[in-house]
């Protein structure tokens, strides 16, 4: 038996976690994904003590006392806080992890987009908060792998990974990236997107929360079968009081135009750069969607419109990143692995 096999198995625990700008989700090798919470995290402004951490924190969003901030310590796929990240890492972990002889050995996804100087403050979150050793994935390929993809093969494949805080999409072949591209364009910018919209249009203020649910139960790329409204409640801004309007779906999907033409604009322009023989690949087997934002109903229908190329959503889109990781996870130990070209070591 492999002397590093043995020593990684029983004196720790192997972890591959994903940290992303609304869900932070965690692997344990052996057991698959053991926690799956809110990236949120609450803290007393006064006495800097801990409040909470993922769904207790983010239900306090929007109602909690001026004393208790609610932050996400994520932006964009990136640490935007890192002493709220080591926090709040540190509490996830905590919860799920027994204690162990050795440090755990991680596996993290970082953004197409993100520098190494973000990179680098990630390895340092994680070795602060836990990890003897850190490795970094890109989310693409780490999405493909979760999603099923064979990523060793030399065939190209084109991975659109939709979350919160960026649209990462990659050309995929031999295990490698080989075109890659990333926009802010994402989950959070569609939310955003209609509270300003309801601030222009209805001159009323509403919450995170409630532009998150109206995204959610009406929002949409491409028609409904017949056309969905909702009742929205809010703080007029003219006098403060509270009020209620009328929203529809296709209000909604006029909202989202713009932004769905910047995700498609960034698919076809990685589509561009790749290399013609990849792209033969590409046009045969079509685009896959990942990710939380791929929820969003009619989006495979739209960019399909948009790229003339078929469009393929996942089953779990918001879970192949993490199982990609863990799936990587068990590749550690073997002798000369290839995969491992893939992460780096702080």
């Amino acid at each position: 038996m492999n002397i590093n096999f043995l020593v990684n198995n029983t004196l720790s625990n192997d972890i591959g976690i994903d940290i992303g700008t609304e869900t932070t989700l965690i692997y344990i090798a052996g057991k698959g994904i053991v926690l799956k919470e809110p990236s949120y995290i609450a803290y007393d402004v006064c006495s800097d003590k801990l409040e909470a951490v993922g769904s207790k924190a983010k239900e306090m969003l929007g109602k909690a006392p001026s004393c208790i901030k609610v932050i996400k310590p994520m932006a964009n796929g990136v640490i935007s806080d890192k002493d709220m990240a080591c926090k709040m890492i540190g509490e996830f972990i905590a919860s799920i992890l027994q204690k162990t002889i050795l440090k755990p050995r991680i596996i993290a996804s970082v953004s197409m987009g993100s520098t190494q100087v973000e990179q680098r403050a990630l390895c340092e979150v994680l070795k602060e908060v836990c990890a003897r050793d850190v490795y970094l994935i890109e989310e693409p390929l780490a999405a493909a792998a979760g999603a099923g993809c064979d990523i060793s093969l030399a065939r190209g494949m084109l991975i659109a990974d939709i979350g919160a805080g960026s649209c990462d999409v990659a050309s995929i072949s031999l295990g490698n990236s080989v075109i890659g591209k990333s926009i802010t364009t994402a989950g959070d910018a569609f939310t955003n997107e209609i509270t300003q919209y309801v601030k222009k249009n209805y001159a009323l203020d509403i919450g995170f929360l409630t532009a998150e649910n109206i995204k959610k139960q009406i929002g949409c790329a491409y028609p409904f079968e017949s056309i969905r409204t909702m009742t929205v409640y809010g703080s007029d801004i003219t006098n403060g009081m509270p009020r209620m309007i009328s929203l529809s779906s296709e209000e909604i999907r006029e909202v989202f135009d713009p932004l769905l033409l910047q995700i498609a604009e960034i698919i076809k322009t990685t589509l561009e750069d790749t290399p013609p023989e990849l792209q033969s690949d590409i046009l045969e087997d079509g685009i896959l969607l990942t990710g939380g934002g791929a929820k969003l109903y009619g989006i495979d229908r739209r960019l399909r419109m948009e790229t003339e190329i078929k469009v393929f959503v996942t089953e779990n889109m918001e879970e192949c990143v993490i199982n990609g990781i863990g799936s990587e996870l068990a590749k550690l130990d073997i002798p000369n692995n290839q995969t491992t070209k893939f992460y780096y070591s702080l």
